[in-house]
């Protein structure tokens, strides 16, 4: 079962299976062995190019307030680097926030009509939307996704059907593997596989140090 976990402040550069672990609570330069790296999946939600030399991968969810915030900074940093750095969004719904798996389902029965595109602008429109810690009305969701040009009873189908938990399963069964304790997660990945990893939501300045020295990673 998932967990409402502590989120620390921590920065993690992984290398060959080993992560360098840098907290203020913590002696830096320590190091952990980890359960595995980031594996790109087919079915990953993609916002910019899948061939773009660095990717942002996070492991989210809508009713978290830290995702919310971190959220306009990740966009921020995929206009500034258009074409060098793109971003995969992966589920961590927690239980303290039982609307968040409603909320992913959403999510993909939008993108299964409109694509990654359309699962991004909808991503939007949640965080827009939420007041978060649980206290979105479910009932909007349906309203949202038709301002999208989303056809009301695909949508409500798509909803009542069971057919994406086993996909939000995955992504989460994927984050255990990689350590994922909290929301939001951050994983860099520089082109020649280097990751630099964020256990909590960093800054605007900490991100974008990290994508130019993943930039310089070959």
């Amino acid at each position: 079962m998932l967990k409402n976990f502590l989120i620390v402040s921590a920065v993690v550069v992984l290398v060959g299976g080993v992560t360098v672990f840098l907290n203020k609570e913590e002696e830096p330069n320590t190091t952990r062995n980890i359960a595995g790296t980031v594996i790109l999946e087919e079915h990953d939600h993609f916002l910019g190019s899948r061939s773009a030399p660095v990717k942002i991968v996070e492991y989210a969810e809508v009713e978290c307030p830290y995702c919310k915030k971190l959220h306009p900074i990740l966009l921020r940093i995929l206009s500034e680097y258009e074409g060098q750095v793109s971003f995969v969004y992966r589920h961590f719904p927690l239980t303290i926030h039982p609307k968040s798996f409603n909320q992913a389902v959403a999510l993909e029965c939008v993108a299964e009509n409109k694509g990654d595109s359309g699962f991004f602008e909808y991503l939007n429109k949640l965080y827009e939307a939420t007041p978060s810690n649980n206290n979105f009305d479910l009932a909007i969701l349906p309203r949202l996704a038709k301002e999208m040009g989303v056809q009301e009873e695909k949508f409500a189908e798509c909803l009542a059907s069971d057919r994406y938990r086993t996909r939000i399963l995955r992504d989460v069964e994927s984050g255990i593997g990689l350590n994922v304790d909290s929301v939001p997660h951050l994983i860099v990945i520089a082109p020649n596989g280097k990751e630099f990893v964020f256990g909590k939501s960093p800054s605007y300045a900490a991100l974008n140090a990290v994508i130019k020295t993943a930039l310089n990673e070959k």
